[in-house]
């Protein structure tokens, strides 16, 4: 029988994606590739101050020929340049059009403009730093943790209430994938479910996750299964990757999920 799958979605940003590359063409700005060029970020402060999670995290990627990201709120994507430290940002992202609470609104545009304020970029400590054109520290990001966004897993095991872990039930699928957007959703065995996810000063967050709690088809231990794949992963704090494996990890140490890395489109079906 087959259950929603989270693997199989339409990008949502392919206008946008047309709209900033015409508008590349006809600005005059062009791709820096320098030492940003393919380089993925998440926000972790703003001036001096932290960035805690309430939805999503702010996120910025350096492509050839775009910089693309999320504001918390809304993804965009727009043109950039970069000639040794001087960096410029264009000021015509474009972007989706979700609504969220004015509270995120306040800060998704508070964002969007300290990228249009950044004229200089500098590495410090492994993470990027923003400037402003009197050496002001606008903004600092954490590299975004490629080992977790370039896949999407399919979990093998879970921590259960005794801390031992488990694996998944025969016949049943659990998937986790971690968006460049600063989301993760996945198929928890009975219902899809979404959250935001962070990494910031080395430490992974995951969560709050909300499940949409839909019609479970099959033995009443899966909506337990779920239950308890969703507890265990959102007590997780860092992640080590070993070729196609994934180990999740709680602050202990413990390890609370595993996984193996899946083809990105591949049908997604419980026996």
């Amino acid at each position: 029988m087959k259950v929603p799958s989270p693997l199989l979605r339409i990008p949502a940003l392919a206008a946008l994606v047309l709209a900033a590359t015409t508008l590349a063409a006809c600005s005059g700005l062009r791709p820096g590739p320098g030492s940003l060029y393919g380089s993925a970020w998440m926000l972790s402060a703003m001036g001096a101050q932290s960035v805690t999670v309430e939805s999503s995290l702010p996120t910025l990627r350096f492509t050839a020929e775009l910089v693309t990201g999320s504001d918390g709120c809304n993804r965009f994507v727009g043109t950039w340049y970069a000639a040794g430290s001087t960096l410029r940002i264009g000021r015509d992202l474009a972007a989706s059009r979700r609504i969220c609470g004015d509270a995120v609104h306040a800060s998704a545009d508070a964002y969007s403009r300290t990228l249009a304020r950044a004229t200089t970029w500098r590495i410090e400590d492994g993470s990027l730093v923003l400037l402003d054109a009197r050496g002001a520290a606008l903004a600092t990001f954490a590299p975004q943790p490629t080992g977790l966004v370039d896949k999407v897993w399919r979990v093998t095991g879970y921590a259960d209430a005794s801390q031992a872990i488990v694996g998944v039930r025969p016949g049943s699928l659990i998937t986790v994938e971690f968006d460049t957007d600063g989301r993760v959703r996945g198929f928890g065995g009975c219902s899809p479910y979404a959250g935001p996810w962070a990494m910031a000063e080395r430490r992974l967050n995951v969560g709050p996750l909300q499940s949409a709690n839909t019609a479970c088809a099959g033995p009443a231990d899966l909506r337990e299964q779920e239950t308890a794949y969703l507890r265990s992963i959102g007590t997780a704090t860092t992640m080590r990757r070993e070729g196609e494996r994934l180990e999740l990890r709680d602050a202990s140490g413990a390890v609370v999920a595993t996984a193996a890395a899946m083809p990105r489109t591949a049908p997604v079906s419980q026996q």
